[in-house]
Formats: C-alpha cells, structure tokens, sequence
C-alpha cells in the first residue's frame, strides 16, 4: 500500500511497497535495507536487537495459528509436541526461543500457579527453517496441550 508522509502539509517522505523515499534529495531506504537492519541490531549499551519469528496459537483440538510473524505453519505432532516452520529461514541454529502457554484446566493445590515448560526438542532441530516444541506441566511433567501457545525467536 503507498503512503506518504506530510509536514505542514508539505510532502516529506512517500512509501511504496516497503521502499521509502525521503524528500528533497530522493534518499531511499527499502525496508530489508541493511542500515535499517543495522539499527534494529544495534552494537552499544545494551544492543537492540528484533525478534525474528513469532507466534500465538490454539495448542488442543485441531490446532491453528491465532497470529504470528515469520511463522509459516505449526504441526500438531503428538500430545504436547508441536512443529514450528519459518516463513523465512533463520541465517544460523544458534537462537533463542522464548515462550509461554496457559493450561486449559485451573491448577489449585497449594495454591500453586499454573506454570507449563517449553523445551527445544534436541532431536528434531532446531533448523534454520524451524524447530519442535513439547509443552508439559511442571507439577506432574506429562506433556499437555494448552490452549494457548506463545513463542518468539531471537536470532
């Protein structure tokens, strides 16, 4: 979709297509370009630094995909155990995922809060196209489908 950007109604900046022009001199900044990828990971005190994939999905029945980013489908492999495939391939093995869940069942003894684990499966990646997931609760650790999943990947 093309846009463009006004000030005092004078036009500063047009997009179009992802690639952003900058008046009066027509600087160009495509939005894969790598000085904006060195901004988002920028060297300093602390880095920034941009999460690659993402994804928020329904983990019991038939499971689907709520919203992500980069994240081109997950895979329902057994109880607890899921697939997640990138749009794009990582550049390296070496990232970090993150995440969280909700049991689908409330958890009161002792009060205790509900707290479900993730964990990289070692035998099934991780890939630069993806990697396998098992969710479990910690209490009992069997493997348990939550109803909501919620991953991020930091490369």
């Amino acid at each position: 979709m093309a846009g463009e950007i006004k000030l005092n109604d004078v036009s500063v900046a047009t997009e179009n297509a992802g690639t952003v022009t900058i008046a009066p001199n027509n600087v160009t900044f495509a939005a894969n370009h790598a000085g904006i990828k060195a901004a988002l990971n920028a060297s300093g005190n602390p880095g920034i630094y941009a999460c690659r994939a993402w994804v928020n999905f329904n983990g019991t029945g038939t499971v689907a995909i709520r919203d992500s980013g980069n994240v081109s489908s997950v895979s329902d492999v057994s109880q607890g155990r899921y697939g997640i495939s990138f749009s794009q391939n990582m550049p390296h093995t070496d990232y970090a995922v993150s995440g969280i869940t909700q049991r689908s069942v409330s958890y009161t003894a002792n009060l205790n809060p509900i707290v479900m684990g993730i964990r990289a499966e070692t035998n099934a990646g991780p890939s630069t196209s993806g990697f396998e997931i098992t969710t479990h609760f910690t209490t009992t650790a069997s493997q348990e489908d939550p109803v909501v999943v919620c991953i991020s990947v930091f490369c």
